[in-house]
C-alpha cells in the first residue's frame, strides 16, 4: 500500500490548526500579562509596590475629625492614632494622654464618628517616648496626618509619635491613590516632611 503523506497532513491539519491557535493564545496572553504590569503603572515584579491589591475605600470620618472626638470624650494630647478593624468594622484607635489620670484608647468608628469603647491604655514596656516628650510637640497628630498626606496624595491609615535619631517626629503610614503604602516622617517641631519611602513591612 503506497503511503500518502498529502491525505495524513491534510486529515490532521484542523488538529494541528487548533493546537497553534492554543499557543499563540497562550503567548499573547502572557506578553500582555508582562508588558501590562499593575494597573497604576508600576511594571510588574517592581520591588517598591509593597501591595497588589486595591486600596480599601476611605474611611467617612478622616483621622483629624476622629481625634477631635476621641478628645472631646478625654481632653488631653493624642499621641497614636490608627485605623483598624473591631468585630468587622473600621474603627480609629486613638490613644490619648489625659490631663488628669491614666492613658485611655478611645475607639471612633470610623463611618459614623461616635466614639464605642473608652478604656484604660497599658502601654507596652518598651515605650520610650515620656508623656512630657509628646504634650511639648508643636505640631499635633492632626496636622502631621495632614502634612502627610499632601507629600504622598493619598490617605492616613496610622500615625504615631516617635523619636529619630534624637529628633520628635510623627511617622505616618499613608496609602497612595495607586494602593502603595508610604511611611512618612514629620518633624514634630515644624511640621516639615523628614522623608517618604515604601513601607517594607
Amino acid at each position: 500500500m503506497r503511503f500518502d503523506a498529502r491525505r495524513m497532513l491534510s486529515a490532521r491539519w484542523p488538529l494541528v490548526a487548533v493546537a497553534a491557535a492554543a499557543l499563540i493564545a497562550a503567548g499573547g496572553v502572557g506578553a500582555v500579562a508582562a508588558a501590562d504590569g499593575d494597573d497604576d503603572g508600576t511594571p510588574a515584579g517592581d520591588p517598591s509596590a509593597t501591595t497588589s491589591a486595591p486600596s480599601a475605600p476611605a474611611p467617612a470620618v478622616p483621622l483629624a475629625q476622629a481625634v477631635d472626638t476621641a478628645l472631646k470624650a478625654v481632653p488631653g494630647t493624642v499621641d497614636e492614632a490608627e485605623l483598624d478593624d473591631e468585630h468587622g468594622r473600621a474603627v480609629w484607635e486613638i490613644d490619648v494622654l489625659p490631663d488628669r489620670g491614666t492613658p485611655r484608647n478611645v475607639v471612633v468608628d470610623a463611618g459614623n464618628g461616635k466614639v464605642v469603647a473608652n478604656r484604660a491604655d497599658h502601654p507596652d514596656g518598651d515605650d520610650s517616648e515620656s508623656p512630657g516628650a509628646v504634650r511639648g510637640s508643636k505640631i499635633t497628630i492632626a496636622h502631621a496626618a495632614g502634612a502627610a498626606e499632601k507629600a504622598v496624595s493619598g490617605r492616613v491609615t496610622s500615625v504615631e509619635f516617635e523619636r529619630e535619631h534624637g529628633r520628635a517626629v510623627w511617622v505616618a503610614d499613608v496609602t497612595g491613590k495607586n494602593g502603595t503604602v508610604y511611611e512618612v516622617a514629620v518633624d514634630a517641631g515644624t511640621g516639615g516632611v523628614l522623608s517618604k519611602e515604601t513601607d517594607q513591612d
